[in-house]
C-alpha cells in the first residue's frame, strides 16, 4: 500500500503523467496552427453544400502544473471558425451527422454530446480535440485544439488573428443575403 502511494505521488509531482491520458506534445505553436487549420479545412470540406464561415484567431493557452502552478512548457493551440450560413432546424440535424462521420472517418472518438443544445466534441489519438457548437439564433461555431511546447503566455498569436468582423446593420448574426437563401436554411 505504502509502495503504491509512492508511485502515485512521485508520478503526480513529476508532471501527473500516471493520471493524463495525452500524449506530450512535440510540435511547435507555428506547426500546431498549421495542424489545427489543417483539422478545420478537413472539417469544412467534407460539408456540401460548403458553408461560409470567418475565421476567429489562433489562441495559445498555457499550461500549469496542479501543484507548483508553474508553467510546464506545454500549451494548448486552439481556433474557431464561425459559420455564416443560416441553418433550419431540420438541416441542422444533417449537419452534425454530416461532421461526425467525418470525424470518425479521420479517428476522433466522440467524446460528448448535448442534443439539447446541440454540440458535440471528439478526440483523436494523438491529443487534437474537435468541437461543434450551436448558439443561440443557430449560431455555429467548429473548432479544434492540439498541444504545442512553447514558453510563451496566454492569448492570441501575432500573425494569426482571423478574419476581421464586420458588424450586421441590425445587430444580428452576420447572414450575408445570398447565404440566407441557401440548401441549408430550408
Amino acid at each position: 500500500m505504502v509502495a503504491a502511494g509512492a508511485v502515485l505521488a512521485s508520478g503526480c509531482l513529476s508532471g501527473c503523467a500516471v493520471l493524463r491520458d495525452d500524449p506530450d506534445p512535440v510540435i511547435n505553436v507555428n506547426q500546431a496552427v498549421k495542424r489545427v487549420d489543417s483539422v478545420l479545412d478537413g472539417t469544412f470540406d467534407a460539408i456540401h453544400p460548403r458553408l461560409k464561415w470567418r475565421e476567429g484567431p489562433a489562441h495559445m493557452s498555457e499550461q500549469r502544473n496542479p501543484f507548483t502552478n508553474t508553467a510546464d512548457g506545454a500549451v494548448s493551440v486552439d481556433r474557431d471558425r464561425y459559420v455564416r450560413t443560416k441553418f433550419s432546424r431540420a438541416k441542422l440535424k444533417e449537419l452534425l451527422t454530416v461532421v461526425y462521420k467525418h470525424w470518425a472517418k479521420e479517428g476522433f472518438k466522440l467524446r460528448d454530446s448535448n442534443p439539447r443544445e446541440p454540440s458535440m466534441s471528439a478526440k483523436a489519438a494523438d491529443g487534437r480535440i474537435v468541437s461543434l457548437k450551436v448558439g443561440g439564433f443557430g449560431d455555429v461555431r467548429i473548432g479544434a485544439s492540439v498541444g504545442a511546447l512553447s514558453d510563451g503566455p496566454s492569448g492570441d498569436i501575432d500573425g494569426e488573428e482571423g478574419d476581421k468582423f464586420p458588424k450586421a446593420p441590425n445587430g444580428g448574426p452576420d447572414y450575408s443575403p445570398d447565404v440566407r437563401d441557401s440548401y441549408w436554411s430550408k
